[in-house]
């Protein structure tokens, strides 16, 4: 039976620390981070065209006339945040996270100073499903669950001071999935069982059942 879906709005965006390889880092030395305070997530496909050949005879009429197809190189992110979780920016943007000591709080802003952004992470995004198909023949809702394994390189944005609402920005890159991210990173899967990422792909989207995870301010570890 195939399945058919339409995506609506954008509900829960979870960010998980990876090493430079693309493997989730579990355990104290990782992050992971739950939130609904995005704006939007515009993923654009960056194609490098194929090459074209062409020719013509010595009347000027086209001898040969071929072009070779395009190429996926990556995708750029770029998000918007109403909401900034500072643990979260400071971790993305590869910055410096400013703790307080009294009383104890971790991660109350960043310093961003000039260089090489060197943090990766995986970027994985929950959306609703309209319509009739919704919920699943059971009564069960089903999400959209798009999922960037690899993503680095990360750019800040434009931010204005204004008498508006401030919106932070950041724009990434995708790099080839590690194997090793597997179907997603923790216990649950959003993923069918026994499917997992390859080591060339650069987004993952399929409709679900299983619910996002709950948001929350701060960090936690992945296990």
């Amino acid at each position: 039976m195939a399945i058919c879906a339409a995506p609506i709005k954008g509900s829960h965006l979870r960010i998980v620390k990876v090493d430079d390889c693309g493997v989730p880092v579990t355990g104290a030395a990782g992050l992971t981070i739950v939130t609904k305070g995005f704006v939007q997530v515009v993923s654009e496909p960056d194609y490098e065209d194929g090459e074209e050949f062409v020719e013509r005879n010595a009347d000027g009429e086209l001898c040969v006339n071929q072009k070779d197809k395009p190429s996926l190189k990556r995708f750029a992110l770029t998000v918007d945040w109403c909401e900034v979780d500072p643990v979260l920016a400071a971790y993305v943007m590869s910055a410096r996270l400013l703790d307080t000591a009294s009383p104890a709080v971790t991660g109350t802003g960043w310093a961003l100073s000039e260089g090489e952004p060197d943090n990766k992470f995986s970027m994985e995004v929950w959306q609703r499903v309209a319509g009739s198909g919704a919920c699943d023949p059971s009564g069960v809702q089903r999400y959209i669950y798009n999922a960037w394994p690899h993503v680095g390189n990360t750019q800040v944005g434009s931010y204005t001071i204004e008498n508006a609402r401030s919106t932070l920005q950041f724009i990434a890159e995708t790099f080839p999935a590690s194997t090793t991210w597997g179907n997603g990173p923790g216990t649950a899967t959003w993923l069918p069982v026994g499917t997992t990422i390859q080591d060339t792909e650069h987004w993952a989207w399929n409709i679900t059942t299983t619910p996002p995870p709950t948001p929350a301010c701060g960090p936690t570890t992945l296990t």
